[in-house]
């Protein structure tokens, strides 16, 4: 589930205390591709500040307008947050701007601060709890979108360490990770890839999805609601869970469920 950000993760090995803010900041600094939001702005590792007092003060619009990254200290979800900027960063800027017309026009206009719009409960979800599963065989994009777990996950389990990959996008994801459960779902998006992208090494993959990703976002086309997003039980994956290796852990219906068919829509993008 970390291979992905453990090239990231490993900086901070050699920390004997939590990292601090200037920490984060000068690792930031040292990255060769400076991370920018969509307005330009250098992102900026800044602490957390009280309550806003006007829509500029609004996390994301801070992030949007002045590049400034609200951080805790001493904070996992935190910690995840700022590493998923590295490993995405066309993407985490592009959903950034799309949550700020939404926002201002809840928060400015309409002042109903709790009700965000479904587009902004989309975006959510995914920044927070997503992932993405990229496959060079269609069929078994299709057992996911028809929740077919134990096909998927037992009985075509060889053929996912060849043509399957679960890319962990969102920062809470990554932080319930620390102490998985049984229950632990991610809110997918389903990519069609070359089998050439297994070839690929961590970074070449990362950088081919965050533009993939980016794209599909700035389309708007197939992503509105929380619906177009896919549930998948990340623990399925071969060896995420200690308990997987037997057949009878795919049995459990409150876990590997049928799902609503005809009701979620899994986006499927195909890169030929």
């Amino acid at each position: 589930m970390y291979a992905p950000l453990r090239h990231l993760a490993e900086h901070f090995d050699a920390f004997e205390r939590w990292p601090g803010l200037h920490d984060y900041q000068q690792f930031l600094n040292t990255w060769p591709d400076t991370i920018k939001t969509q307005t330009g702005k250098p992102l900026k590792i800044v602490a957390q500040d009280g309550k806003p007092g006007s829509f500029e003060e609004h996390y994301a619009p801070r992030i949007f307008k002045t590049g400034e990254l609200q951080t805790r200290t001493e904070n996992w979800h935190d910690f995840f947050q700022y590493l998923t900027w590295f490993m995405f960063p066309q993407t985490k800027a592009g959903i950034n701007a799309i949550h700020l017309p939404h926002a201002q026009q809840r928060i400015e206009v309409t002042q109903e601060h709790a009700r965000r719009s479904p587009v902004e409960n989309m975006l959510s979800l995914f920044d927070e709890g997503g992932a993405i599963i990229v496959s060079s065989d269609v069929a078994l994009l299709e057992l996911i979108r028809e929740f077919n777990w134990k096909e998927l996950f037992w009985q075509r389990r060889d053929e996912l360490k060849q043509k399957l990959a679960c890319i962990t996008f969102g920062h809470a994801m990554y932080e319930k990770g620390l102490a998985p459960y049984i229950g632990m779902t991610a809110n997918s998006i389903l990519i069609e890839a070359e089998q050439e992208f297994f070839n690929k090494d961590n970074a070449q993959q990362l950088q081919w999805l965050d533009k993939q990703l980016a794209a599909l976002f700035k389309a708007g086309d197939v992503l509105a609601k929380p619906k177009d997003l896919q549930p998948f039980p990340i623990l399925g994956m071969p060896g995420w869970d200690s308990g997987n290796g037997v057949e009878a852990y795919y049995d459990n219906a409150d876990y590997f469920r049928p799902g609503r068919k005809g009701k979620h829509q899994a986006v499927l993008v195909a890169r030929r």
